[in-house]
């Protein structure tokens, strides 16, 4: 075997170890599963207009959606983007509020009182850290984007390029 046939079988093998690796994308999510009737989204169809609606049905292709007292019809292949409401868990601020006021509070106060003092104040430290950690996550509503049909899949390859005097890199993107 020559030089080159064995630099060539070389880049084969490497090359074919980088797309094995790869795992397969999973099937995209249709509307029909991710909406569901009384469903309140932002939908923003081909024309770019973006309209909050409360989804009444979905079936067949098309989505039927009431915005105040005017009922739409759109095709799935109209739209372009759902957002829903994602509300954070108030259980997770509050853990978060509370864990917070407890190291930042018994850091502040060992440096000023005995460890007796600090530790009969954890309870009300917990407590109020809680409370604004919840609080603060109860004020907060974000809009998620659910479904996004300009979403396309992005590939970028890269492949030696090797020859008798020179040596390179090819590299591609697709879109």
């Amino acid at each position: 075997m020559t030089m080159r046939a064995m630099v060539f079988c070389l880049c084969v093998l490497a090359a074919g170890s980088a797309v094995s690796a790869q795992t397969p994308r999973g099937p995209e999510p249709s509307l029909e599963t991710m909406l569901t009737r009384g469903m309140t989204a932002w939908i923003t169809d081909s024309t770019g207009r973006e309209e909050k609606v409360q989804i009444v049905s979905v079936s067949g292709g098309l989505v039927t959606a009431a915005a105040g007292d005017d009922v739409r019809r759109l095709r799935t292949t109209e739209i372009v983007r759902v957002r829903v409401r994602r509300s954070d868990s108030v259980i997770d601020g509050a853990l978060i509020g509370a864990g917070t006021a407890l190291a930042s509070g018994l850091f502040l106060c060992t440096r000023s009182e005995p460890w007796r003092n600090c530790r009969d104040d954890l309870g009300s430290m917990f407590w109020i850290g809680a409370a604004f950690g919840g609080g603060i996550d109860a004020l907060i509503h974000g809009r998620e984007i659910v479904y996004d049909a300009a979403r396309g899949s992005t590939r970028l390859s890269a492949a030696p390029l090797v020859g008798r005097r020179a040596a390179g890199l090819q590299v591609s993107l697709g879109f």
